[in-house]
Order: C-alpha cells, then structure tokens, then sequence
C-alpha cells in the first residue's frame, strides 16, 4: 500500500460484513468519496482511530467510510465492534485477499479513494493527527467532486 499506489485505480473487492448479513462491493460507493480504514482488535491504535473515522461515516457530505476488519476470528472483530459501538457495520476480510490486494503493511492503514475509484491518499499508523489529516483530505477531495 504504500506511495505507490496513489493515483492508481483501487482494486475492487465484494466483502461481507462482519455480521455476515450482508455483501459489499467498493463498487457500491462509486461517484463518492471513501476512506477504507484497514484494522484488527488487537490492534492498539486502531482501538483509537478506527472509532474517530467510523463516526464520520455519513457526517461527511460525499464521503463514506468502509471499515476493513482482518481479524483471524470474526467474533473478535464482532465483539470489538460491538464494544466501541461503532455507528457503522465493519466489513470482515475473510481470506486476506482485500489485505492482500492493497499491500497494507501495518495496522491500521487508511486509505482514501476520490468518487472516480482513483487512490488519492495513503496514510500508515496512527496519531491524532494523522486521523484529522485523513478527515480533511476526504473533505477536500468531496468539496472537489461536488463543485
């Protein structure tokens, strides 16, 4: 995931949500702004950031956020979600692939992808100002979309 990436489309994935109730395809948020935030329930700064970006999940006119859970077992994410009363429902990457795909090194790791389905921003770790960093680029590139 790295640099690289950036200004590449972003490769498209279907995923469950964690719940297993539903599919979800990033196809689903084309013509939108969306910050994929890839995390784990061990993860220890994804304890904190992960809550920071879920709440912006359709606070943001023209931007979404997806919630890539990696979890080995699923009910470890379930009952982190469910313990940090996420306003979202987290997306379960079973197999890795999602993961995979995207070359994410480290958790957590966010993405943001502008309405094209284009990587405009990659951001690793965690700080509180890397999650306003990563909020204000998704504002700016959906002030974009929308003018």
């Amino acid at each position: 995931m790295g640099p690289n990436m950036v200004g590449k489309p972003a490769p498209d994935f279907t995923l469950r949500t964690i719940d297993g109730q539903k599919s979800f395809s990033l196809a689903d948020v084309r013509g939108q702004v969306t910050i994929i935030d890839f995390w784990a329930s061990w993860c220890a700064p994804c304890r904190k950031s992960l809550p920071q970006l879920a709440a912006c999940d359709g606070k943001i006119p023209g931007v979404r956020v997806l919630a890539i859970n990696i979890d080995d077992e699923r009910q470890n994410g379930i009952d982190f979600a469910r313990h940090s009363r996420l306003k979202l429902v987290p997306l379960y990457d079973a197999g890795k692939k999602v993961v995979a795909a995207y070359d994410v090194p480290a958790m957590p790791s966010a993405l943001i992808i502008d309405g094209k389905g284009v990587v405009r921003f990659v951001h690793g770790g965690y700080s509180e100002d890397d999650v306003n960093t990563i909020i204000n680029e998704a504002k700016s590139l959906a002030g974009r979309t929308s003018e």
